[in-house]
């Protein structure tokens, strides 16, 4: 008879106590992989243990503080183990939740899967703040310890093998799943230009507005872009804490007239369809959904060499490829674009070929596949 599968994960996502919430919907889907997953969450106080079916249970740590987080995670998860019994250790950072994870391991001896959603071991990473310094540190220290390892992207990969020297056959790439019939269908009647006619050339971001998606990068170039052409406008689809500052800074650079910031959004083929290039200016990323979204809509991208570049997006192949943090850079790549327009499209239709010609996968063989990396040791 086979062993159940009994799985327990940390994570830091509060969203999963929200019914209906992407994590939610996803923590619901794991579930049915194993015999029970357990769920433990680092949160502030304020949230209830909760049990959305018979083997999915979300504990959240309600901590005081936030450094007492990771160690009210080891706490709850000891108490797990010791009445439920559980088969494989997931965390979904190597850091905070890592952490959790790395003390259970040491304390039980129970094998130790690892999740990249991010370039942890990216230079840019280190220094987009001092939490971010912490993490990689902790990063550092963790990572060596795991039994398996999912991450989204074969530069993260090649960033484990080359750093840490980790075996390869430990290690699963299995980016974010995206649906790419959502960005194929056929959008709404009305388009884009018609919404913005005074943009003769129109640039899409879609992002959420954190510190390391360097909007601010995007602006400065984007101001040298329309010295050359003053129609251009730039149209940013998501939201986030870095809003006001950003409206602030367009405000000062005098860019008022060009840039919609048009907030979070269900329908973006709409964008996708609609818009002239995609563009995306992150510090790090661990993979790039946007991007894999904007291809598949046979957009042309201009990106900053994270995630997904190198694979899909390959410079004056696929696209354009520009270093992180370079102003100048960027706004040649986005100059040519506009003045290259065909040559831009040839490569659109090749990225866009490339992703066609790589076998999509369903809903199910996705979650096949995740459960096989958490039990690969």
């Amino acid at each position: 008879m086979q062993e159940p599968l009994r799985i327990l994960m940390f994570g830091t996502d509060h969203n999963v106590f929200k019914p209906g919430s992407d994590v939610r919907i996803r923590m619901l889907e794991y579930a049915r992989l194993f015999d029970h997953l357990s769920v433990v969450v680092l949160t502030p106080r304020g949230y209830h243990v909760e049990m959305p079916t018979e083997n999915l249970s979300l504990h959240p740590t309600n901590s005081l503080f936030f450094f007492l987080r990771p160690f009210d995670a080891f706490f709850i998860g000891s108490r797990i183990i010791r009445q439920n019994g559980i088969t494989v250790l997931s965390v979904q950072d190597p850091a905070e939740s890592g952490f959790a994870g790395w003390l259970l391991k040491k304390r039980f001896g129970i094998s130790l899967n690892i999740q990249l959603h991010s370039d942890f071991l990216s230079p840019f990473f280190k220094r987009n703040s001092y939490k971010e310094f912490i993490r990689f540190l902790l990063a550092r220290l963790l990572l060596p310890s795991g039994d398996s390892f999912r991450v989204v992207s074969q530069r993260i990969k090649d960033s484990l093998i080359a750093t840490f020297g980790i075996q390869p056959s430990k290690i699963t790439v299995l980016p974010i799943y995206v649906d790419r019939k959502a960005t194929l269908r056929e959008p709404p009647v009305f388009a884009l230009h018609d919404k913005y006619p005074q943009f003769d050339f129109i640039i899409l971001m879609v992002s959420r507005l954190f510190r390391e998606k360097n909007i601010k990068l995007a602006l400065l170039a984007f101001r040298e872009t329309l010295r050359q052409f003053p129609k251009t406008g730039l149209i940013i689809v998501g939201d986030g804490p870095e809003r006001k500052n950003l409206e602030f800074r367009i405000q000062n650079l005098e860019l008022s007239n060009h840039i919609r910031f048009e907030g979070w959004q269900d329908d973006l083929a709409f964008y996708y369809k609609g818009a002239d290039l995609y563009l995306l200016t992150s510090n790090f990323e661990g993979y790039g959904r946007s991007v894999v979204e904007a291809v598949s809509a046979g957009l042309p991208v201009v990106m900053t060499d994270v995630g997904v570049a190198g694979e899909l997006i390959c410079d004056h192949e696929t696209g354009r490829v520009v270093p992180p943090r370079n102003v100048e850079a960027l706004s040649n790549a986005i100059g040519e674009a506009r003045r290259l327009g065909p040559d831009m499209r040839r490569m659109a239709d090749k990225a866009k070929e490339v992703l066609l010609h790589t076998p999509p996968i369903t809903k199910d063989d996705y979650l096949k596949m995740y459960k096989d990396s958490l039990l690969r040791v």
